[in-house]
């Protein structure tokens, strides 16, 4: 078989793929310079001290619910929202495509 044929549409279907994981990152590995990025890049306005303010907290814990978030300094109602954090395998995600209005029941 030639790998050329193989590969070549599989390169194309990875490349179309991966705007879809663009801007999305976990709350719980993500620096604070990351987190601020791509929120930036998704039209969401993250203060750098409350992206460091996660950054600070989850050395002692885990976050895994958007309520986690809820108390860190600079997280308002509005922001959170803004984020909209998803549960995903144990762990809290900023997922871009899962923004309010988007989500499909």
């Amino acid at each position: 078989m030639n790998m050329t044929r193989v590969a070549m549409p599989l390169l194309a279907a990875c490349l179309m793929a991966a705007p879809a994981y663009a801007g999305s990152f976990s709350f719980n590995r993500a620096s604070a310079e990351k987190m601020v990025h791509d929120c930036e890049e998704e039209g969401v306005t993250l203060p750098m001290e409350t992206a460091q303010a996660i950054v600070k907290v989850r050395a002692d814990r885990r976050f895994t619910s958007p309520d986690d978030l809820t108390d860190l300094p600079g997280m308002t109602e509005e922001l959170l929202r803004a984020l909209d954090p998803i549960e995903e395998e144990n762990d809290l995600v900023f997922n871009p495509n899962a923004l309010p209005g988007m989500k499909s029941y």
